[in-house]
């Protein structure tokens, strides 16, 4: 289940460890705790709430092994401490009570008793909920205190940091060890089987991993690890699915079920010609099994993807519902690589010519939940990757080598450590923070009017993240589901970077800049940003002035259909003069002048509610201009629209505003007799609606 909702708890203000001065027995620690289970939300499908790091209160996770660390009675734990090279052993002795995460009641060898609380677990995993008589292991524990006075808690932010014990394991103390509840491996088995019809998956795999330790036979292991493999697929546990598939295998002809599910486990891990390995030994096997013929065309498909480009966007747009957003598609790469960069360490590039709307790359994305609400999407990414690192390791290689910020690494990171990978949840908050996009369930949809503000999804697309930012770029992203598609938004020769917008451009300099200060830790460097700082002060004091005049003038609102008197017209008119008058020609020669972007574009559609159609023009013509792109200086003066995306030499930014003073010159130029000019700049607004949207598209969807 994905995380839904959002519920960051703080710890209490760091102070010197010390012994806890009282503690609540363990009656009173059951009393509590049984009553908070009475009020629990037994819902199976309540969204659960989700502990977000707050990055203040940041420790790193444990890289020792529990064999590594003196285990210590919980009578030592000391209130606000990291008990570095100590773990502890303990039976969980209640019922979990589930919320952000699961809080259960545990008891050591001496009878101590206290409260332990694991987060960021995954459904798939009997440590999002362990059950009572399980046997678990914390290592270097945190102990906090929990709001009143002697109720404490271990807190485990980590998942790595605590580990379900196997009852035979030689960590356990001899007081505690119960030993085996089934004794043999075919009881366990039939556990596992029981386990499965009634679907509990986690407990399935527990029963038949015992299973599987017990034994010696292989001939009886062999459907275990088929078993096992079967149960994986279902959690999404891929890694181990394919490895348990491999496993099964016993050297003859019904040995096509094990490669059938191998194939389906790299195909979740979108290792597409693993895969198609997998999947072509199986139908080797079983040459009629349609399942795995189906499973390989699908295969084919996406490598075809991967290769060629080849999309057909419409159709995915048609497959999208609030329900289905993840869509079935391979991602496309290859017009791109990563190097590092002149400009902040690792960059991409282009690895061939590309003209203004080609596609430079599409990517599916590595995670990206099915959560569209502002509130809950950052908790509902966060939770995602914590839980997709501890399901599936392969994964951590290339996303917890994403930047992180100035967050201290460990180098432990990923690293297999007691069967699990080290996972850190604070650098991986700061990997989601610096690295993750937000997405509409369209880019389409997002551009139409009426559409619902604010209803973005947040996302990793790691080889998108490797492109760095600048104001004025040569790409432009745009989304179908979780997919992300990147075009050239002019042309672009082999070799070159390629630059992306982090987030929507501010007309202001200092604005934006505090932006990506805050966000990214970084000024930006473009070539728009260098030249807004070589302008004096004063004139950037004045531009910041006169924007305010005019959107306070123009109530912040661009015109409709309805009339505006002449009077507000050349009031506007009489300010946007001015602060062109504000730009230093030698400096603004060829790069966009973003404070008057507004004041233009308001113009257009005053002057468009009142037919007078020249204005339009001249109107529409300096908004062009003022987002950087190459326009006469004369309206009159000929010139080709379709052209405005091909020049190197002009500093541009790309939006829909773009598209639509396109479209308002085409209605302009139309009416005024003009074909020619009209057909051009619709042609122009329709390359740019592709480059916006991300596949070609009817104008009138502008209109609807």
């Amino acid at each position: 289940m994905i995380m839904a909702t959002e519920a960051p708890e703080s710890s209490a203000p760091a102070s010197s460890a010390r012994a806890a001065s009282k503690r609540l027995t363990k009656e009173q620690l059951l009393k509590t705790h049984n009553a908070h289970l009475k009020k629990q939300d037994t819902l199976p499908n309540a969204p659960r709430p989700v502990k977000q790091p707050v990055m203040a209160e940041a420790y790193q996770a444990s890289t020792k092994s529990i064999r590594e660390v003196d285990i210590i009675p919980l009578s030592d734990l000391e209130v606000e401490s990291h008990h570095r090279g100590k773990g502890i052993v303990v039976k969980v002795v209640s019922p979990p009570f589930v919320g952000a995460g699961a809080v259960s009641v545990v008891e050591d060898e001496f009878g101590n008793v206290d409260k332990l609380a694991i987060y960021n677990q995954n459904d798939s995993s009997i440590l999002s909920g362990v059950p009572e008589g399980c046997i678990v292991a914390v290592k270097e524990p945190y102990y906090k205190r929990n709001g009143a006075e002697g109720d404490h808690m271990i807190c485990v932010d980590h998942p790595s940091d605590v580990i379900l014990l196997r009852f035979s394991d030689p960590v356990i103390p001899e007081s505690l060890r119960l030993g085996p509840l089934l004794k043999t491996a075919e009881e366990w088995k039939n556990a596992g089987d029981t386990a499965f019809l009634g679907k509990d998956f986690p407990t399935a795999v527990f029963c038949y991993s015992e299973a599987l330790e017990a034994s010696d036979d292989a001939a009886f292991k062999a459907p275990i690890y088929t078993k096992r493999a079967g149960t994986n697929l279902v959690l999404g546990r891929y890694d181990g699915a394919k490895a348990d598939s491999l496993a099964s295998r016993i050297g003859g002809p019904a040995d096509w079920k094990a490669y059938y599910n191998a194939g389906r486990a790299a195909y979740g891990l979108c290792e597409y010609s693993a895969s198609k390995e997998f999947l072509e030994k199986a139908l080797e096997l079983n040459t009629t099994n349609s399942a795995i013929r189906k499973e390989y065309d699908r295969c084919l498909a996406r490598l075809k993807e991967q290769e060629t480009g080849e999309y057909d966007f419409k159709a995915m747009y048609a497959s999208l519902s609030p329900a289905n957003v993840h869509l079935d598609r391979g991602s496309f790469l290859g017009n791109t690589r990563v190097a590092e960069s002149p400009l902040h360490g690792r960059g991409l590039f282009a690895t061939k010519d590309l003209k203004a709307g080609d596609i430079v790359f599409v990517e599916k994305a590595a995670l990206m939940p099915n959560q569209y609400e502002p509130a809950r999407a950052s908790a509902a990414l966060y939770a995602l990757t914590v839980r997709q690192l501890c399901d599936n390791p392969s994964l951590a290689k290339d996303i917890l080598g994403m930047y992180a910020g100035d967050y201290e690494r460990t180098g432990a990171e990923g690293t297999t450590v007691d069967g699990v990978p080290v996972l850190d949840v604070f650098l991986i908050e700061g990997i989601r923070t610096k690295n993750c996009f937000s997405a509409p369930l369209s880019t389409l949809d997002d551009t139409k009017p009426g559409t619902i503000d604010g209803r973005l999804a947040k996302g990793l697309w790691i080889h998108a993240a490797a492109m760095n930012h600048s104001c004025v770029t040569n790409t432009m992203r745009s989304f179908v589901g979780d997919i992300l598609i990147s075009r050239a938004t002019r042309d672009i020769k082999a070799g070159e970077e390629l630059f992306q917008q982090y987030v929507p451009v501010k007309s202001l300099p200092d604005v934006r800049n505090k932006q990506y200060k805050e966000g990214w830790g970084f000024e930006c460097a473009c070539a728009l940003c260098s030249t807004e700082r070589a302008s004096p002060e004063a004139s950037r004091a004045k531009r910041k002035e006169l924007l305010a005049a005019v959107e306070k003038q123009c109530n912040k609102k661009i015109p409709g259909k309805e009339i505006v008197p002449d009077a507000a017209i050349r009031a506007v008119d009489r300010l946007a003069k001015q602060l062109e008058d504000a730009h230093e020609a030698d400096l603004y020669d060829k790069h966009p002048r973003l404070t008057l972007i507004y004041p233009c574009n308001w113009l257009v559609g005053a002057h468009r509610g009142k037919k007078n159609w020249g204005k339009v023009v001249r109107y529409g013509i300096k908004v062009l201009r003022n987002f950087g792109f190459p326009v006469p200086s004369d309206e009159s003066d000929a010139w080709d629209p379709r052209e405005i995306y091909s020049s190197r030499d002009n500093q541009t930014l790309m939006t829909i505003h773009v598209v639509t003073a396109l479209r308002r010159l085409g209605e302009a130029y139309g009416t005024l007799g003009q074909q020619e000019m009209a057909d051009r700049c619709i042609e122009a607004a329709e390359l740019g609606y592709m480059m916006v949207t991300g596949f070609k598209n009817d104008l009138s969807a502008l209109d609807q």
